[in-house]
């Protein structure tokens, strides 16, 4: 769907296959939040056994592809993600939270479009695209104005900010994610088929519930949506409740 920007469809790098099962008929694939990384979603793979393999997507520019540039287009980058999911023996099942939740979602239409549509997608911590509120973009913004918005998501453990080294490694990537976001205009194309489920936090500022009321339109399949307590990652500290729904679901598939 765009010419942008391109990615190897064919690198060995985009699923982190530790958590391969030879047995699976579904995988799980997870994609992460602005700053983020697959090590994030490694912890879950105790949740899936036998029929279901966790698959936690590595974008460039982090982790194991630190070396890379990070993406720029988030529509070439689902582009080369549905590619390289379609080309897969297994069920393809989507998850995302925030920006990884944006990701899930274009390539869950790309993966409609090829005739291998997945069978489910879950979102948290993300409004629908059609009302994505415009906001200030923060990605240009100083050093310290941009870490205390960073602060103010919650996105890291106070500690953190205390390691200007770390920090130097860490702000690249995160402004690059922050602007692909900024930068990201839904286009047109297919509406989904599979079942979405939804998960926000009661305490999230930039994303009440009724923001993620919309993912519903989405789908001509049905849609659920439940508020946790907590902030904009409420998943933290809620994931056990969030994966045995994933779990359920998927169950039912």
């Amino acid at each position: 769907m765009s010419a942008q920007q391109t990615y190897r469809s064919d690198a060995p790098l985009w699923f982190d296959r530790r958590f391969q099962s030879a047995t699976a008929t579904h995988s799980l694939y997870c994609f992460p939040f602005a700053g983020g990384s697959a090590t994030y979603y490694a912890a879950w793979d105790r949740y899936f056994t036998g029929r279901v393999e966790l698959v936690p997507v590595q974008l460039p520019g982090r982790g194991a592809r630190m070396t890379e540039p990070p993406a720029t287009d988030l529509c070439a980058l689902a582009d080369e993600l549905a590619e390289a999911i379609a080309g897969e023996p297994t069920e393809a099942v989507l998850f995302g939270h925030s920006m990884g939740a944006i990701i899930a979602f274009e390539v869950g239409r790309r993966l409609t479009a090829m005739g291998r549509p997945a069978r489910h997608l879950f979102v948290t911590g993300r409004p629908a695209p059609p009302i994505v509120r415009p906001r200030e973009p923060v990605s240009g913004l100083p050093r310290a104005e941009f870490l205390q918005v960073l602060r103010d998501y919650g996105a890291a453990d106070e500690a953190v900010f205390a390691h200007d080294d770390l920090l130097d490694l860490l702000i690249p990537m995160i402004r690059a994610d922050f602007a692909m976001i900024e930068n990201y205009r839904r286009r047109p194309g297919p509406r989904l088929t599979c079942p979405v489920t939804a998960w926000c936090g009661d305490d999230d500022p930039g994303v009440p519930p009724s923001a993620m009321v919309p993912w519903g339109d989405e789908t001509s399949g049905p849609f659920t949506l439940t508020v946790l307590p907590g902030g904009h990652f409420f998943l933290t500290e809620h994931h056990a409740q969030v994966l045995r729904g994933v779990t359920t679901a998927i169950r039912g598939l």
